[in-house]
């Protein structure tokens, strides 16, 4: 995402600032969908975010603009920013270049400590990045590896997943129809990703298909 600097000069102009000149700004990965920092911008560093496509922030303690990723490498391409309601707070949604590493402490993301006891839960895009990851990692033995490289398998695999999930649908319960709609769509995404077709490549399908007809 990159506009021209006289528009991202209008956008940054009518959002809400604090009496510092500051807003905070939560980012989030494009394909994971997670949070991975929350930081601070000024009018100029949301103008420069805008007017080159990378995430440029405000440091408080250092009193300057800097640029995500200037020194580790890891980057932030943003591909869009959304503005809440009250236009004081902002959300970029970016692709990390280099290895990926929002923390600084050599972590995808900040945010690792958990409370509570809410069931855990495994997202799609979550998914589907833990299947990019072991891929690219090429480890023997693994599953995905194998299924990743060979189209014959994969496809004979889909196949026999859409046999018994049409089988759980007409006899069984709605815990094995759960199962069996699991293991096809991780077929599924490991068969499209070693064809280098990308999650983020479906859910602009699915947008493109959407916007022409109700689903």
């Amino acid at each position: 995402m990159k506009i021209e600097k006289k528009e991202a000069e209008k956008f940054a102009n009518g959002l809400a600032y604090s009496k510092e000149g500051l807003l905070p700004v939560a980012v989030c990965g494009s394909e994971s969908r997670e949070l991975l920092m929350i930081a601070y911008a000024s009018r100029e560093a949301v103008v420069k975010t805008l007017a080159t496509g990378y995430a440029w922030f405000y440091s408080r303690s250092r009193k300057r603009l800097w640029k995500k990723g200037e020194t580790s490498g890891n980057i932030m391409r943003v591909e869009s920013v959304l503005k809440d309601c009250d236009s004081d707070s902002l959300q970029y949604v970016v692709r990390v270049e280099g290895k990926g590493l929002a923390c600084h402490l050599g972590r995808e993301s900040c945010f690792v400590e958990k409370f509570g006891n809410a069931p855990e839960r495994l997202t799609i895009a979550q998914l589907a990045r833990i299947i990019e990851k072991r891929i690219a990692a090429k480890a023997k033995g693994s599953y995905t590896v194998k299924l990743a490289a060979s189209r014959k398998l994969a496809c004979a695999k889909i196949e026999e997943e859409s046999k018994e999930l049409v089988e759980a649908l007409r006899k069984k319960n709605r815990k094995e129809v759960a199962w069996e709609v699991c293991d096809l769509i991780y077929h599924a995404l490991v068969a499209v990703r070693a064809r280098d077709v990308k999650l983020s490549d479906l859910e602009r399908e699915l947008a493109r298909r959407n916007g022409k007809r109700r689903v």
